[in-house]
C-alpha cells in the first residue's frame, strides 16, 4: 500500500493540519474536550448498541479526514466502508467456489484499540507524535469502562479506520489465503475465505490465532466451515453460483407493504411521521432487494408506494412535513391521535 498518496503522510505541522481539516488551529490543543460526540443507545437485532453522533462542525472534520484517507488505495479484498464497494460485491467474490470458511469477530468496534489507530498515523503515515495523537483523539472515544479509547460506531471515520489501523492483521490473513489458493474478502468484522477444494480445520485455527493476536475474539457460533449449497455471506444468499436476496428482506417488505394498506384505510389512527417512516422503509427494502436481484419483479410494492405518496402528499423527510400532506385525504391523518 502506498501511504504517500494522502496529504496526511509525513505531517508534522499543526498549522497545516488545521488547514487540511478546515478548522481553527487553537482547537487542536485539546480536541477530545473541544469535540465531544453525542452518545445514544440503539437496539439492533435485539441487542443494545452504543452509538455516537457528532455536532455539525465535528462531523465535517471527520468527513474531511475520511476524504483524505480515501486517497490511499486499499486492497481488493476490503469491501466494508469502501467507496464503490458493498456487501453484494463481497458475496460475489465467493459465488463460484464450493467450500467456505466464515469468521466473525465478536464486538468488533468496541474491541478496537486507540494504540493501533495511533500506530497507523505514527508509523504508517510517518506523522509526528503530537499530530498522530490529535488525529487519534478525533476519531476515537473513551472506553465505557477502564482506560483507553476505541473506534465508535456512528463515526464516519470508523469504517475506513478499522481497516487501516488493523491492516497488518488483514494482510496476514490475505497472505495465508494466497498461499493456500483461497479467495479472501472482508466486510468489517466478517471474514470470508473460499475454495474449490476442501478447507481444513487447521487453516481455520491458524487464521483465528491471527485475529486473536490483534486483541479480538472470534465469535464461536458465527464462525464455521461449510460446503456451499444455500449459504448467506454478508446478508446475501449464494445458491449454485447465483446470488439472491434473503427471505428476511422479503418478509420485512411484505410486512411494511401490509402496514401501508392498513394506514390507507385507517389514516385517522396514524401520524404524519408514521407515513414518512413506512414509505421510506418500503422504498429502502425495494432498493436493497433490487441491488441484489435487479430483475426481481416488485411492481406491486413500488406501485403501492407511488399511490400512497401521491394520495397523501408524503415527503421523504420530516423536515418537509409543514409543506407536505396538503391533499384532501391527508387532512384525516392523525385525527384520533390528537
Amino acid at each position: 500500500m502506498d501511504y504517500t498518496q494522502t496529504k496526511f503522510y509525513g505531517l508534522s505541522n499543526k498549522k497545516y493540519l488545521a488547514k487540511l481539516l478546515y478548522m481553527d488551529k487553537a482547537k487542536l490543543k485539546n480536541v477530545s474536550k473541544v469535540y465531544t460526540p453525542i452518545k445514544f443507545e440503539s437496539e439492533v437485532n435485539r441487542k443494545t448498541r452504543i452509538l455516537y453522533d457528532q455536532h455539525p462542525e465535528y462531523k465535517k472534520i471527520l468527513k474531511r479526514i475520511v476524504n483524505l484517507l480515501y486517497k490511499i488505495e486499499v486492497p481488493e479484498y476490503a469491501f466494508g466502508g469502501i467507496k464503490k464497494r458493498n456487501y453484494i460485491d463481497n458475496a460475489k467474490v465467493h459465488k463460484d467456489n464450493k467450500f467456505l470458511l466464515i469468521l466473525d469477530i465478536s464486538n468488533f468496534f468496541p474491541s478496537t484499540s486507540d494504540s493501533f489507530v495511533y500506530n497507523f498515523f505514527y508509523h504508517k503515515l510517518q506523522m509526528q507524535p503530537d499530530i498522530a495523537k490529535i488525529l487519534t483523539n478525533l476519531v476515537t472515544v473513551p472506553l465505557e469502562k477502564g482506560e483507553g479509547r476505541y473506534l465508535p460506531q456512528g463515526f464516519p471515520t470508523s469504517p475506513i479506520m478499522s481497516l487501516l489501523a488493523y491492516i497488518d492483521m488483514y494482510e496476514e490473513i490475505a497472505e495465508i489465503a494466497e498461499k493456500n489458493n483461497l479467495k479472501f474478502s472482508c466486510y468489517y468484522d466478517d471474514f470470508t475465505l473460499s475454495s474449490d477444494k476442501f478447507i481444513s480445520k487447521s487453516l481455520k485455527r491458524s487464521i483465528s490465532r491471527i485475529i486473536q493476536k490483534y486483541g479480538f475474539k472470534v465469535h464461536p457460533k458465527k464462525s464455521k466451515l461449510m460446503i456451499k449449497r444455500y449459504t448467506k455471506v454478508t446478508g446475501v444468499i449464494i445458491e449454485e453460483g447465483n446470488i439472491k436476496a434473503p427471505k428476511s428482506l422479503f418478509k420485512k417488505l411484505h410486512e411494511a407493504f401490509n402496514k401501508l394498506k392498513i394506514m390507507d384505510k385507517q389514516n385517522e389512527s396514524y401520524l404524519f411521521e408514521d407515513y414518512i417512516n413506512t414509505c421510506n422503509k418500503v422504498q429502502g427494502l425495494i432498493a436493497a432487494i433490487k441491488s441484489i436481484e435487479p430483475n426481481r419483479n416488485l411492481k406491486m410494492y413500488s406501485n403501492m408506494l407511488k399511490y400512497m405518496r401521491k394520495k397523501y402528499d408524503i415527503p421523504y423527510s420530516r423536515i418537509s412535513i409543514s409543506s407536505s400532506f396538503k391533499t384532501p385525504e391527508a387532512k384525516l391523518i392523525g385525527i384520533n391521535k390528537s
